[in-house]
């Protein structure tokens, strides 16, 4: 297989880890609910960001198969 397949292959995995512990954060850590609006709110819009490149680096590496 391709480098670059085996690059983004690798940048997902890791991404989707990142995510995984992003959103163990946010719905399970009791410290979440002690952040001020603003952040919590910053902090679910940035899993949903990542959430939307992990789909789109899936679709690039589908592609690319």
């Amino acid at each position: 297989m391709s480098e670059h397949i085996e690059r983004m292959k690798a940048e997902h995995a890791d991404l989707n880890e990142k995510i995984i512990a992003l959103n163990q954060f946010i719905y399970s850590n009791p410290i979440f609910k002690t952040l001020d609006n603003m952040e919590r709110a910053r902090m679910i819009s940035q899993s949903g960001c990542m959430e939307a490149y992990l789909g789109i680096l899936g679709s690039r590496i589908w592609a690319a198969t």
